[in-house]
C-alpha cells in the first residue's frame, strides 16, 4: 500500500498574514493542518507551534500507534503550546485548531479539535469524519436544524475549543482502515467556507494530490479567498 500526499497554503486575498500551518511527512506518516484563533494574538505563532510540536513528539517516539497514545500527543501539544503562550501573551494566551494524522500499522489516526474538516472519499462518495467545535454546531446538534432560525451568524465562527486556552477539553479522536482508492483531505475553514462538497467531490475525482490542492486552494480565492486557505491531501493506492 502506497500513500501520495501533498500540502499548500496560501494567506487569500483579505488578510494580512498567513495564520495557517501544516506538516507532510510521508516518511513517518504524520499530517496536520492548524489555524490560528482569531480575536486572540500571535495565531500564526500558535498553529506553528501546534504542527512542530505534533511533529517533534511523534518523531520522537515509537508510540502513537493507539487512540489513547493519540491523546496523550495531543494533550501534551496543547500543553506546549499553553505554556508558550504564556509566555508570549500573558493571561490571553494563543490559540489554534488542530487536526492531525497518523498513518501506522494499516491504518489512519486523528485527533481533531476546531472547525477545519477531515473529509474522506470512498466508495460512499465525500463525507465529513470529524466535527466542528464551534457554538453553533453545538446547539444545532442539541437543539436541531430549527436552532438555525434565530442563531446569529458568528456562532458558526465561535470555537467552544482549541489548543492553547488554558482550559480542560476532549480531543476528538478516530481510526479507519485504509483502503485502496481512499483519499482523505483535511482543509482549513478558509476553504470550506468558499468551496462547496460537491465541487469538491468533483474535483477529486479528477486530481491526483499535488495539482488537486493547489486547484482547491485557488478556487477559494477565485471565490473571495476572504480567510487563509490550507489543504492537505492523501491518497491511498
Amino acid at each position: 500500500m502506497f500513500i501520495t500526499s501533498h500540502g499548500h497554503s496560501d494567506v487569500g486575498f483579505v488578510r494580512d498574514t498567513n495564520e495557517d500551518s501544516f506538516v507532510v511527512d510521508e516518511i513517518k506518516g504524520i499530517y496536520a493542518v492548524a489555524d490560528g484563533v482569531g480575536g486572540l494574538p500571535h495565531g500564526a505563532l500558535a498553529s506553528r507551534l501546534a504542527v512542530r510540536f505534533f511533529g517533534t513528539l511523534v518523531r520522537g517516539t515509537d508510540t502513537c500507534s493507539t487512540g489513547a497514545e493519540f491523546r496523550e500527543i495531543a494533550h501534551l501539544v496543547h500543553q506546549n503550546i499553553v505554556e508558550c503562550g504564556s509566555l508570549v501573551s500573558g493571561e490571553n494566551g494563543i490559540g489554534t485548531t488542530f487536526s492531525g494524522l497518523r498513518i501506522i500499522d494499516g491504518k489512519l489516526l486523528f485527533a481533531h479539535v476546531g472547525d477545519s474538516s477531515i473529509l474522506l472519499k470512498n466508495g460512499e462518495g465525500l463525507n465529513k469524519i470529524s466535527k466542528c467545535h464551534t457554538l453553533g454546531d453545538e446547539l444545532l446538534d442539541k437543539h436541531g436544524p430549527e436552532a438555525a432560525r434565530d442563531m446569529p451568524e458568528h456562532y458558526m465562527h465561535t470555537l467552544t475549543r482549541c489548543m492553547g486556552q488554558d482550559i480542560d477539553f476532549e480531543v476528538d479522536l478516530g481510526e479507519r482502515e485504509l483502503i485502496l482508492g481512499d483519499v482523505y483531505l483535511v482543509c482549513s475553514d478558509g476553504v470550506t467556507n468558499m468551496v462547496e462538497m460537491p465541487k469538491i467531490e468533483e474535483m477529486i475525482a479528477d486530481m491526483e494530490p499535488e495539482p488537486l490542492v493547489h486547484a482547491l486552494v485557488d478556487l477559494a480565492n477565485q471565490n473571495g479567498g476572504t480567510d487563509n486557505s490550507t489543504v492537505v491531501c492523501l491518497k491511498v493506492s
